[in-house]
């Protein structure tokens, strides 16, 4: 009886053993954020990595959990890459951005500031943002009034990026920088990204992404064909680059909340008045997310072309960064000019296509 007792006992014991090790293992694919904060019960956010195209679809890719006595614990895909965690306890708010990755991630306080530890991917974070002295271009980086040492850390932010990328060529938290300054960029600024960093680590979230927009420049260069699409007019017509086939098109993309892009109606409206006789059509491609705001600022601007709203993902097609993006496409369908900022570069590139 007494040896089924301890039998028993270690059997137990070994059970309880395996549990508390299992406990402390993340599933495979999965990052563990947990830590102990001062300041009570609250609550924890973690916002997408992921470009998101309104509130629903961020709330859908944010991670949340409660706070109970400073101690909290969330389960979040393991993707490698820079994620925003907002903590709310009380009146008391506090930011952390942080790399994810495969393990455990502790996330404690020092000296009023939250940190991330046990993460080797945190540590070079950490290190390539003060060799980057990040913080304080990135309080600078939009000022418009800058002290000459501010000037001197702007002026200086690109060459820093550089000289680390050829000293930390397989580094991804530094992949994240190089993403922020240069997502906009032409095909050969991409390309020299790319061809700076380790092939190891091409397929890293970052430049990855870089290297879709690459190919897709590439694509809608000026002299390739436009790519097609189909969208539904506020008449109800499918609309398309084929449906355009023997006329100039103008394809403006724009939005309700562009300030740029509406102040250059009025150009545009004069360009149409001058040369739709002679043979040009203009689509608006808005790229509002809400469509409210879309039919009013359309009722509001009173423009006599044709309008629709990218429902389907023809900005990414079309590499799209930063609006207005206008550009001309040929009768046959090509791309004649991109870029064009103002009616007068509009009329220029309207004449260059032979529209007298």
């Amino acid at each position: 009886m007494s040896n089924y007792i301890k039998t028993l006992a270690v059997i137990t014991l070994a059970v309880i053993t395996l549990a508390v090790l299992f406990s402390c293992t993340p599933k495979p694919n999965t990052c563990i954020i947990k830590g102990q904060l001062t300041g009570g019960d609250g609550e924890l956010v973690i916002y997408p990595y992921q470009q998101v195209h309104s509130k629903e679809e961020a709330d859908s890719l944010s991670f949340k959990t409660t706070i109970v006595d400073g101690k909290f614990e969330l389960e979040l895909d393991a993707e490698i890459a820079n994620r925003n965690m907002y903590v709310t306890q009380g009146k008391n708010f506090k930011r952390l951005a942080f790399f994810s990755e495969p393990g455990i991630i502790t996330v404690s306080e020092k000296d009023g500031n939250l940190v991330a530890e046990g993460s080797k991917v945190n540590d070079n974070y950490q290190n390539i943002m003060e060799e980057l002295d990040y913080s304080t271009y990135q309080n600078i980086q939009y000022k418009k009034q800058l002290s000459p040492d501010e000037k001197k850390v702007k002026d200086g932010f690109e060459a820093k990026l550089w000289k680390a990328a050829k000293a930390y060529p397989k580094s991804i938290p530094l992949t994240y920088f190089f993403f922020q300054k240069y997502w906009g960029a032409d095909v050969t600024t991409l390309k020299k990204v790319l061809n700076t960093f380790s092939k190891d680590i091409h397929n890293s979230y970052y430049l990855n992404d870089l290297n879709e927009r690459y190919k897709t420049e590439l694509k809608t260069a000026v002299g390739q064909p436009a790519p097609e699409f189909n969208l539904t007019s506020l008449d109800g017509e499918e609309i398309s680059i084929s449906k355009y086939k023997g006329k100039y098109l103008l394809i403006d993309f724009w939005a309700s909340w562009c300030g740029p892009c509406r102040k250059a109606i009025p150009g545009v409206k004069e360009v149409y008045e001058e040369y739709h006789t002679k043979g040009l059509e203009i689509v608006n491609i808005s790229t509002d997310a809400e469509k409210k705001a879309w039919l009013k600022a359309v009722e509001q601007e009173q423009m006599p072309w044709t309008q629709v709203r990218d429902t389907n993902g023809v900005s990414e097609k079309y590499n799209v960064t930063a609006i207005p993006h206008i550009l001309l496409i040929s009768p046959e369908g090509k791309i004649l000019a991109k870029q064009m900022h103002g009616a007068e570069k509009i009329r220029e590139a309207l004449k260059e296509a032979g529209l007298q």
